[in-house]
């Protein structure tokens, strides 16, 4: 098998209505120093606790002169007489941040980069979707959801308009660049790997879509069909025909016969594909069918484990000024034959402390890993071991996409007024995702629908990297540094029925 990730994302539009790592030698990092427009103190002065103990308030409150027994809430408390400012926690110590951005936001905002912004929207939404059941697994592809609402900006009122850009932070046109370079690209060095993105638009029979949302579809190269919504059945079926063919059958259900409704306007339907092959395959013959996973203390699996010695790049992420041996990830890289694209494994430097180690990420770690494997420094020998996992999920997006600020499309009554005569909002985003590891390489796809570091270090030992707790995947084009797939893998038992289809 391959590795196969499938994602469907579906957006409906609707009528609207009122209404454990010790420390290592020659260790050669970079950290994020701390942001000194907001009179950070030296977290030297603060707490002399380190390593997991430390205290993330002690800054604070000594900045502030605050007790610590009620420093959280008199911040707290403080906060509102200081507008546009938030707590940051991007730093082993916490801090004030103004314009209601912390460092590392800052500069990715002030950038650019297309591709930046898509990989610090894609951690937002992964952290804000996440619901940390550390019984489930979790996937994502966040530029599914980002392509299709980006699409709606300019139909919105300006309200809603300043909220897309400001939490998507892409509009359609760079949007659509990003998703035609990963086309172009993605599948012309090797017959091994496959990547498909693609979009449609069902809208409602004899609705007239306004011309500027009309002409942009069709520069973005967006199907439109016509589809009869008052027929709940035929509807669904014609739905979910072409996202089980644009998924190769892995996902043949995005949307059942009561989730179609006649008031429905529009049904916008992005489906992303890819199967890759590893470029240094696992040698099954040494895949221990034994082995055990740990999800948490004392809880532990049965997996089959993976194995392979090889040189591949690795690094890690380090919080705080001061870097210490139990705040941050590691990571380590596997390539996808044509070494276009790749996944990225990390693991907590701190056993089971993944959920708060990639809490405290933030969209300029991940970019730095991009620049470590870019600058191709001497790969490491690397001991790694990874369970086998198969993982599907369907959640809905409306309450993430709250979160992170954008409201105006799912509560006003009337958000997308350049999209038709008639008011319409968005009634729902909902992504259905399948992933699926083995020896050979990786399969993916997700279907989403919308309703209306660090520098690398530098060892003299080799490296170990055993995946035998809870661990975060992403697969990217590190190329034009995009992720496509994030997910986190607490439970990898395999499947009662190995139900996931691996097609060409």
């Amino acid at each position: 098998m391959k590795l196969l990730i499938v994602l469907s994302v579906c957006l409906v539009l609707t009528k609207a209505q009122k209404h454990y790592y010790g420390p290592r030698r020659n260790r050669q990092t970079t950290t994020v120093a701390p942001d000194n427009s907001n009179n950070f103190t030296d977290e030297r002065d603060c707490d002399e606790t380190v390593g997991a103990g430390a205290d993330p308030w002690a800054c604070l409150c000594k900045q502030f002169n605050f007790q610590r027994e009620t420093c959280k809430e008199d911040i707290q408390k403080y906060l509102p007489s200081q507008p546009n400012s938030r707590i940051c926690t991007d730093h082993r110590h916490y801090y004030i941040g103004l314009d209601n951005r912390c460092q590392e936001e800052h500069a990715l905002e002030s950038s650019n980069d297309p591709a930046g912004k898509a990989m610090q929207f894609a951690l937002d939404l992964f952290q804000a979707a996440d619901n940390k059941n550390p019984n489930e697994n979790f996937i994502i592809s966040p530029l599914s959801p980002q392509v299709l609402l980006a699409q709606l900006i300019e139909s919105c009122s300006p309200k809603a308009r300043e909220e897309m850009l400001k939490v998507l932070k892409l509009n359609g046109k760079e949007a659509a660049s990003l998703v035609d370079a990963l086309a172009a690209a993605a599948n012309k060095d090797s017959t091994n790997n496959k990547l498909d993105i693609a979009s449609v638009f069902f809208k409602a029979k004899d609705l007239e879509l306004k011309t500027p949302f009309r002409d942009a579809a069709k520069h973005n190269n967006i199907r439109m069909k016509d589809l009869d919504f008052a027929n709940a059945h035929q509807a669904a079926n014609i739905v979910n025909e072409w996202a089980n063919t644009q998924t190769r059958g892995n996902i043949p259900q995005v949307i059942t016969d009561q989730g179609i409704s006649p008031d429905m306007m529009m049904l916008l339907v992005n489906a992303i594909y890819f199967k890759g092959t590893w470029l240094y395959k696992f040698n099954e013959t040494e895949t221990n069918k034994r082995a055990t996973f740990e999800s948490s203390k004392n809880n532990k699996m049965p997996v089959h484990m993976m194995s392979q010695t090889n040189k591949l790049r690795f690094g890690e992420i380090n919080y705080g000024m001061y870097s210490d041996s139990e705040q941050g990830l590691r990571w380590v890289e596997l390539p996808y034959d044509g070494d276009e694209l790749s996944m990225i494994v990390l693991l907590p430097k701190t056993q089971f402390q993944l959920d708060e180690m990639v809490r405290r990420a933030n969209g300029s770690h991940f970019q730095e890993i991009f620049q470590v494997i870019r600058r191709n420094h001497n790969p490491l020998k690397i001991h790694l071991k990874m369970p086998r996992f198969t993982i599907k999920t369907s959640v809905s997006l409306v309450e993430p996409l709250k979160k992170l600020g954008i409201r105006e499309i799912f509560e006003d009554d009337n958000p997308l007024p350049e999209l038709f005569k008639s008011p319409a909002r968005v009634g729902d985003v909902k992504q259905d995702a399948f992933l699926k590891v083995d020896e050979l390489g990786t399969t993916a796809t997700a279907v989403s629908r919308v309703t209306i570091i660090p520098l690398s270090l530098n060892y003299n030992e080799d490296i170990y990297f055993n995946c035998n707790e809870p661990f975060m995947v992403m697969v990217v084009d590190k190329t034009r540094q995009i992720p496509l797939f994030m997910a986190k893998i607490r439970k990898p038992e395999k499947p009662k029925a190995d139900q996931g289809r691996v097609q060409a």
